[in-house]
This record gives C-alpha cells, structure tokens and sequence, in this order.
C-alpha cells in the first residue's frame, strides 16, 4: 500500500502547526464500512462512544449511520495497529515522515493510530494532548482551531501539569474570549494538520459524518516536556502543602 504525506511547511515541525495533504492507495481501509468491521474487530475497551456532555456509554448495537444521524456524538476506535492492516498503514506513514523534509529520527517512541467518527455538527470541547498528533481527514469537513502555544499561550503551566498527571479527559476551561486567539484550520478529504504536543485545540465538524484518522507518536522532546512539568507540579503541591 503507497502512502504519501506532501507539505511546504514541514520546515515548522515540531514547534509549530501546519497543514497537509496526503495520498493514501488503499483509502477504503478507513471507510465507513470498514469502521464498523473494525468495532467488531478492536478489544471491548479500546472502542469508545461518547455524547455530549461527555459522557462515555456503550455503543448500542445498531446502524452506525443512524446513530451519528441522531444523537450528538462520536466513536473513538483506539489502539488500531493491534489489527495487522492497520499497523501496515501506520508504518507506512510513519516511513513516509522519516523520508520527507521532517525526517523524523528514530526517537520517536509509543506510536499509535486512531479512527474518529463524529456526528454532523459536533464540537470536540478544548483540549490537549500529550503526543504529536497527524490528523488526516478522511470523509466530511471540518474546522480544527489551534493555539499556536509556541507565541501566544493561552493556557498556564499549572493546566498542563495537572494534565499530565493522568492524561486523560476534556477538561479545559475555554473563555470566549480563547477564540481571537485560535487558528482557524479547516480539513476537507486528503488534508490534514500537524498538532505539536500539549497545544490546545477545539473541532467544528461540519454538517456530514465525518472520520478522521489519527497518527501519534512521543519522543524524547516529549518526554522532557512532561517530566519537566510534572517535576514542577509535584514542587507545586509541596509548596502547597507546606504552606
């Protein structure tokens, strides 16, 4: 399966976002159809389903279709390179960024493949994450809306240690006044954006299903990044306790 990731802004990883398109041959793997083999496929646990608020339930047995139709929500499917097509597909992007102006070294660690399906009309609420993150939009339309935190950070060092505490939720707060102060990137069918780790970021999806499929990995940038911060949390809760 060929695989190409093509972008004049490469030169920005991994301090800042930026666009993409990509090429994938066998785009079918990451269908709709080929979403509902993989529920069925993936263990119990690595497949989520969420309303909003967010709320993690256990995705009914039912026409996925209808599902998204009806209700406010959207499907995580975690973990895919525990299918063998889909660590192939993984590793064959992965390849695809070492060999392109990014040259990812060997250092990255932990990588990881994900699948979304949201609902027409759904916002992913104000988050962060603790990986690079390559999402590439497969089907529908999309609006991603970025901090670009390298200079102009709207959240504190504080929310970003007590996130690495468990890496988990979305949990942010967001002001409207946040919004001024987002990029606005917005994704159609072979366009994706690079997301540097612990930048803080929102989705609009548009007004179809949409999938999206996700490529993340750490490295030792990463890594230093979040045991600096859970160093200075773990100072924090001290000072705090002393006091």
């Amino acid at each position: 399966m060929k695989a190409r990731i093509f972008s004049k802004q490469f030169n920005s990883y991994p301090e800042k976002p930026f666009k993409f398109n990509y090429f994938i041959e066998d785009i079918n793997l990451l269908s709709l159809n080929e979403v509902v083999k993989v529920v069925s496929e993936l263990p119990h646990h690595l497949v989520e389903y969420s309303t909003l608020p967010f709320q993690s339930k256990e995705l009914p047995d039912t026409d996925i279709v209808d599902l998204l139709s009806s209700t406010k929500s959207w499907i995580i499917l975690r973990h895919l390179e525990h299918i063998p097509r889909y660590k192939f597909l993984m590793n064959q992007l992965l390849n695809e960024l070492m060999g392109s102006n990014i040259q990812l070294p060997n250092q990255y660690f932990n990588p990881a493949s994900f699948i979304f399906v949201s609902s027409p009309n759904f916002v992913t609420p104000f988050h962060i994450d603790p990986e690079h993150n390559f999402l590439f939009q497969i089907t529908g339309e999309k609006q991603v809306l970025i901090n670009d935190a390298s200079i102009d950070p709207i959240i504190s060092s504080s929310e970003i240690e007590d996130y690495y505490a468990d890496e988990s939720g979305y949990s942010l707060d967001f002001h409207s006044d946040y919004l001024s102060r987002l990029i606005p990137i917005t994704l159609r069918s072979n366009e994706g954006v690079y997301i540097p780790f612990t930048f803080p970021h929102m989705v609009f999806n548009g007004n179809d299903i949409s999938i999206s499929y996700s490529l993340t990995f750490r490295t030792k940038m990463s890594e230093h990044h979040r045991k600096v911060h859970l160093d200075n949390r773990d100072l924090r809760l001290k000072q705090f306790i002393s006091d």
